[in-house]
Order: C-alpha cells, then structure tokens, then sequence
C-alpha cells in the first residue's frame, strides 16, 4: 500500500454476510479498524480533551472510552459536573464527534436522595441507572 496515498484516502469497504458481499463504497472518514496507527491516532485525536473537561470533574479515558467523575455534596458539585458535560459536549461539536448518549448513563451513590439529579448532553437527559 502506498502510504502517502492509501492509509487514510481513498478508501473503501464493503460488508460481507457469510459467503455474500455487499458492493464495495466509498469510505469519507474515519481510521482502518485493526491498523496499527489507528490507536496512536486516536490519542493524539483526542489529546486536548483533559484540558477542556477544567471545571472540577476528573476525566478519565480508557481506549475509546471515556469517564466524566465527580464527587457531590452540594448542588453546586452538581452544576459544575453538568458544566464539565457541557464543556465536554462543545468540544466534540468542535471537532464534529457523534456521541451516542444512548449508551451514555448516570450512576449515583448516596444517602442523600435530594442530591441526585438529572445531567444532559446536548439538551438530551442521561439515563440514571
């Protein structure tokens, strides 16, 4: 493969479903899943992302997943983490990322049942779990 060209331009995939194979298109972004490149890429991709989550959150990122983790004792614990979220939200809307909030949830542990509240992603409410 000549990897000035081929890597990441003009490629493309197709789909096979066992002995049968859907037409070959045209794939517009994105890394080759299974590259060697494509997890280092992926760090440096998302490199920024640490400094844009500053609120009082702590981030932490595991391959392509990603953690937004906050103690609350207060209300205003509870604010800062959903401005953390909305920190984090602005930047993938900067770098054109989709998430899916559908797999996105909140989980609580308390003894307070007054702290617990609801968060939102891009004016959608996270599952509380």
């Amino acid at each position: 493969m000549d990897l000035d060209r081929g890597f990441l331009n003009n490629r493309k995939q197709r789909v096979r479903i066992k002995d049968i194979f859907s037409y070959w298109v045209p794939v517009g972004s994105g890394i080759p899943q299974g590259s060697l490149l494509g997890p280092i890429l992926f760090i440096i991709y998302i490199n920024d992302l640490v400094k844009h989550v500053n609120n009082g959150s702590d981030l932490y990122l595991y391959a392509d997943d990603a953690m937004l983790f906050s103690f609350i004792k207060t209300m205003e614990d509870s604010a800062t983490l959903q401005k953390d979220l909305n920190s984090l939200t602005q930047w993938m809307e900067t770098w054109l990322l989709r998430l899916n909030i559908g797999k996105c949830k909140a989980i609580s542990y308390s003894r307070r049942p007054e702290l617990n509240t609801n968060y939102s992603i891009s004016g959608v409410t996270v599952e509380n779990i």
